[in-house]
């Protein structure tokens, strides 16, 4: 529980005497999908930290912004007595994990974005037929409401029958159409963690609906002004979050690494490669 009485659900698994990293989960998913990369932070030496954002899971929700979930890290990191720590965003995580440095330079010795997406509306040219478009009119137009509830809708169309759907086949139906090359990373144990964080952030769209106006819309922080050393870790093939998202960040954060990942599509290049991730982030030294 933070200092305003709001609930945050936490999650730590890795070394627990290792480099602190905390977690930024991608969207939609919760604290839960940083179990996935557990063995892989024992092996580094890394504590792994994550926490389910508001509106997810039993986190309370609060209005959409960047700024105020890097807050947010910073008390967790408060109440876990954790000091300096490097922070991962995957996807719809990425944001949150610039927020985060940019929140405190002096204690976020890192940042790493792994597939992480920007302000997609600005890196290139939407698609005219892009369902989420006319959300963010309303956003844009300053109808915030209307736009949570929309992608509430949306969120409700898109999942509900997945969601009704027994662990393995709902898992199956989350990843329809991703070739089954770019699942290599998603084993037995892989599919019980996404199921169960799948369930649990997925218990109300809040999360959802807050992720997409948070980082759809304008934002609140500037990456240009982060400072800390950055990873960006992005797939050659990634059709979801493409490497065009790499180079607009790496064109405003003056002290980035860009590593494209050949062939590799949006999970893979998140989820195969956490022993590289790791190492960078917990020695705070450059990838390779």
């Amino acid at each position: 529980m933070l200092a305003d009485d709001r609930v945050v659900e936490t999650w730590e698994g890795g070394d627990p005497a290792g480099a602190p990293v905390i977690f930024q989960h991608g969207t939609p998913s919760g604290r839960l999908q940083a179990a996935l990369g557990d063995g892989a932070a024992e092996r580094c030496g890394v504590r792994l930290i994550s926490f389910s954002r508001p509106g997810y899971g039993g986190s309370t929700y609060t209005s959409p912004s960047l700024a105020s979930v890097a807050h947010d890290t910073l008390q967790v990191a408060d109440q876990l007595g954790v000091g300096e720590f490097a922070v991962l965003g995957a996807s719809g995580g990425g944001p949150y994990a610039i927020a985060t440095g940019l929140a405190d330079p002096q204690r976020v010795k890192a940042v790493g974005l792994a597939g992480g997406v920007g302000p997609w509306r600005l890196v290139e040219p939407p698609d005219p037929d892009d369902p989420d478009l006319p959300l963010l009119a309303l956003v844009d137009a300053g109808d915030v409401i209307g736009a949570l509830d929309g992608f509430r809708e949306q969120a409700a169309q898109d999942f509900e029958r997945m969601l009704s759907l027994e662990d393995a086949a709902m898992v199956d139906a989350f990843f329809e159409g991703v070739p089954g090359e770019e699942l290599g990373w998603l084993d037995a144990a892989g599919r019980e963690v996404w199921a169960a964080d799948t369930r649990e952030a997925l218990a109300s769209y809040d999360g959802y609906a807050r992720d997409n106006v948070a980082w759809g819309g304008a934002w609140d922080v500037d990456p240009a002004h982060l400072t800390v050393p950055t990873w960006l870790w992005y797939g050659e093939a990634d059709r979801m979050v493409p490497p065009s998202h790499a180079r607009w960040f790496a064109q405003r954060i003056p002290n980035a690494t860009v590593i494209v990942r050949p062939g590799e599509g949006h999970g893979r290049t998140i989820f195969a490669h956490w022993d590289e991730m790791f190492s960078a982030l917990g020695a705070g030294s450059p990838a390779p």
